[in-house]
């Protein structure tokens, strides 16, 4: 069996239980207790948080904004580009990479699924891992497999010229760190990385108090509580039966109505203590955990369906925000590690590979149209490749570049003697102008101007 059967049988649960040896017991306690006491210097909590993925998605404003950020990053084309001498880039279609980064990274996974969940795993668990596999060479790519990071620890290195090597549960050995991609989150020590919500924890639980504090409010019929007083000493005894019999006829806890009409004897009445929300704050308190949430996940509130604040200008400036300030710094720490792992370093000077952000412009006509009239008009793009960047077919001359031709070039524009009036147009432009033909003697000469 080898690495990559015994990677998905780890995965899927398929694979025999792993024979460990004395070396892997003493790697795998080394990197329990550097993770547990953050060896690297990351950062550790008191008690540490009880929000685990499942329970902070709960919260909605944690579920979209997860959900953004991911699909943001995961509907953009993932290119390999070859760079000349001179800078220009070239995509590299006939590449293998290509089809592994834009199509199916693995059998299991498309590119949007693959790219999604690894950010899923970033903001949620503080790190997203990859394994590389590579053919027997170990130069070509053959596939890119998602790891969860409950599966990963990391072997800290013996000295600290050293790399870092990972243990998968389940898996001999060590994997070293030039074949798992491993994309990290708030890290102090650029080696572990910090989930988002781990760091959110005091503001999650208060999201998700005023969550439970508004299911409460509202299953007891959003009347709180209330007072039943009886004109007579009663024991003990006497106030437990009627506290009881009150919640089995009016509790919702014990399958009672939440509204209805009370039926009180002798000299009991009934006080209700009822309270406004509003008053409470509690829709008030609900709606402030949404700027927090978003402040985490470094996102506009407005992404977060969040327009108590929003207006058209607002709107506008949050779409280019959500590129320049949330999306783009993951997606360059995607770029960026990639690179460094999926080639080889003889190969860092003239390959790279990049996001395509223009794809964010496909749902916004207006400016997709003003981008590409942009471009055409100062000849950085023919028509063909407007037309190939919206799927249309070529046509016959499209392939010509156009500029505008109402400008001139300085020195073309500035006559150096004011005097020769009478050929300005010929010494600018250096070419030859045609005599005009009419009854007027015509000459050669220059005016001359009268001193």
């Amino acid at each position: 069996m080898n690495f990559f059967d015994r990677l998905g049988g780890v995965l899927f649960g398929t694979a025999p239980a792993p024979v460990r040896n004395h070396t892997i017991d003493e790697i795998e306690e080394r990197a329990r207790k550097a993770n547990q006491s953050s060896v690297f210097g990351a950062l550790t909590f008191g008690g540490g948080s009880t929000y685990t993925q499942e329970k902070s998605l709960k919260l909605s404003a944690v579920y979209c904004a997860v959900e953004m950020i991911s699909n943001g990053i995961a509907q953009l084309p993932f290119e390999p580009y070859t760079l000349d001498d001179d800078g220009y880039k070239t995509k590299m279609i006939k590449h293998p990479l290509w089809h592994i980064l834009n199509c199916q990274p693995n059998q299991r996974m498309t590119r949007h699924t693959f790219i999604k969940t690894l950010v899923t795993s970033v903001l949620l668990t503080g790190n997203g891992y990859a394994y590389i596999e590579r053919d027997e060479s170990g130069k070509i790519v053959k596939g890119l497999h998602y790891i969860p990071t409950s599966y990963v620890t990391i072997v800290p290195p013996s000295r600290l010229d050293e790399p870092i090597k990972y243990q998968v549960v389940g898996l001999n050995g060590v994997i070293p760190h030039t074949d798992m991609i491993h994309i990290l989150n708030y890290s102090q020590d650029g080696v572990i990385g910090i989930s988002t919500i781990q760091h959110a924890a005091m503001t999650l639980g208060l999201a998700m108090d005023s969550e439970q504090h508004a299911a409460n409010f509202f299953q007891s019929g959003a009347a709180v509580s209330g007072i039943i007083s009886v004109d007579a000493a009663l024991t003990d005894k006497q106030k437990r039966d009627i506290k009881s019999s009150w919640q089995q006829a009016f509790g919702s806890h014990h399958g009672g109505q939440t509204n209805g009409v009370a039926v009180l004897e002798g000299s009991m009445n009934y006080s209700p203590i009822s309270i406004n929300p509003t008053d409470a704050q509690l829709l008030e308190s609900r709606q402030f955990n949404i700027p927090e949430i978003a402040r985490f996940f470094l996102i506009s509130p407005t992404k977060l369906f969040d327009f108590s604040h929003a207006n058209y200008n607002t709107l506008e400036a949050t779409n280019l925000s959500f590129l320049t300030d949330t999306l783009q710094p993951m997606m360059n720490k995607f770029e960026m590690e990639f690179e460094r792992k999926l080639f080889a370093v003889n190969e860092h000077a003239n390959r790279e590979i990049r996001f395509d952000v223009s794809a964010l412009l496909r749902t916004d006509k207006a400016g997709l149209a003003n981008y590409y009239r942009t471009l055409w008009n100062l000849g950085a793009m023919t028509t063909n490749e407007v037309r190939k960047s919206e799927g249309l077919p070529k046509i016959e001359n499209g392939d010509e570049a156009f500029v505008p031709v109402n400008l001139q070039t300085l020195s073309k524009a500035v006559v150096a003697d004011p005097n020769m009036s009478g050929q300005v147009v010929k010494d600018a432009l250096n070419d030859e102008i045609p005599p005009v033909e009419n009854d007027n003697t015509q000459t050669d000469e220059p005016a001359q101007t009268e001193q």
